[in-house]
């Protein structure tokens, strides 16, 4: 199984506050039967700056940490990226990092409160260069929860989104776990993560909301979210659950 939205680089953002807690969260995802995690610590999100370079030379250091630790758990780089106004020239500079080594999906969130003016052109820009913008966990984000039919037609564009595993389980607030009930009800989420910051109050959660999604879905739409992590770090096309 693999994560494509995680925490791990410690004393970067409000994931792991130190590699104690890196190497516990590498742990706790084998537990999970994870066997790769991307590293997608938050960029351009208020103080918050995680450079490609940075990114890449940390990534190195945490998965010499892990294997010193002998524990059987592979990682690679990416970010979160918030979505600014140089979103666009950035991304075409090369200056982001992908989920997968092609470069056709790049992990993007938005404002925890608004949704900007230019986001639609940015990505816009993106699917017509045939990258797909893979939308972090919009079932907490209040644009999306006061509008689910924005995500629609960012879905009808092109967009893929991502649910995180908490949200289904119900760890954080009920409107947020009716929210991310919703949006698979009505086939707006095409993969979990995640999202895990530490293993206790974020953890990773994937086999708790796995059989929640067996249990109320299926084996099918369970393996479907399940199995897009992998298609999306091999760079391989995501297609709508057929239901």
């Amino acid at each position: 199984m693999i994560d494509i939205h995680t925490h791990l680089i410690p004393n970067v953002d409000d994931g792991a506050d130190s590699i104690k807690e890196t190497l516990r969260l590498a742990r706790a995802a084998v537990e999970e039967g994870i066997t790769h995690v991307v590293l997608t610590p938050h960029h351009n999100r208020y103080w918050v700056t995680n450079e490609k370079d940075k990114v890449l030379q940390l990534t190195k250091k945490v998965e010499q940490a892990i294997q010193e630790a002998n524990i059987p758990l592979t990682v690679s780089p990416s970010q979160e990226i918030r979505m600014n106004e140089e979103f666009s020239e950035e991304l075409f500079a090369g200056n982001y990092l992908p989920l997968d080594k092609s470069g056709q999906y790049y992990l993007v969130e938005f404002s925890w409160s608004d949704f900007p003016s230019f986001a639609r052109s940015y990505l816009q820009e993106m699917l017509d260069a045939g990258i797909v913008p893979v939308i972090a966990h919009p079932e907490r984000q209040r644009p999306f929860l006061d509008d689910p039919n924005l995500l629609k037609e960012l879905i009808e564009m092109g967009c893929i989104s991502q649910v995180t595993a908490s949200s289904i389980v119900g760890d954080y607030t009920e409107e947020i776990r009716q929210a991310a009930h919703y949006m698979m009800k009505e086939n707006l989420i095409h993969v979990i993560a995640s999202d895990a910051h530490d293993t206790i109050e974020r953890p990773f959660n994937l086999i708790e909301a796995q059989n929640i999604l067996e249990a109320e879905y299926g084996v099918e739409y369970k393996d479907y979210l399940v199995n897009n992590a992998k298609n999306i770090f091999n760079g391989q096309k995501v297609k709508n659950f057929e239901r």
